[in-house]
């Protein structure tokens, strides 16, 4: 029923670095925010609660993706913390498109204790992957 969604693009990842996140502040509802990347003509912006959010079970790290630009778009989304020695991805995703206005995110992403042995020079590192419907303005292969 209805028209058939577009194709999807294909994955682009935003590696996203949160430096000294051992030492990032774990009070309930502080947040930790990425500096602006730019993916699909739209800037964006990656959040997180090193001592989870509001809605947060205790222990958790909350994530949130924001869509900084006034326009909305239809992404799929994941969030991925790889281990430095290759042991299994800390991972969470949508299985579907979801129109971003502001923003998408986990209450409950991972417990910061396990998130602490898949540091990378005291670095969290969250691969953003991203791909869309819509057709990008532009499409940048860096981010900053």
């Amino acid at each position: 029923v209805g028209a058939p969604p577009g194709r999807l693009t294909d994955w682009v990842i935003a590696p996203v670095r949160f430096n000294g996140f051992r030492g990032l502040t774990t009070t309930k509802g502080a947040r930790v925010r990425s500096p602006k990347f730019s993916c699909f003509g739209h800037q964006w912006r990656l959040q997180i609660f090193p001592g989870g959010e509001e809605g947060s079970e205790d222990g958790y790290v909350a994530m949130y993706l924001q869509n900084r630009t006034e326009e909305a778009i239809e992404v799929k989304s994941n969030f991925i913390v790889k281990h430095p020695n290759g042991r299994e991805d800390v991972s969470v995703g949508v299985d579907k498109v979801v129109k971003f206005s502001k923003g998408v995110g986990y209450d409950d992403f991972a417990l910061r204790s396990t998130l602490l042995d898949y540091l990378v020079d005291g670095a969290m590192i969250v691969e953003v992957h991203m791909r869309t419907t819509n057709k990008p303005l532009h499409q940048s292969s860096s981010f900053v």
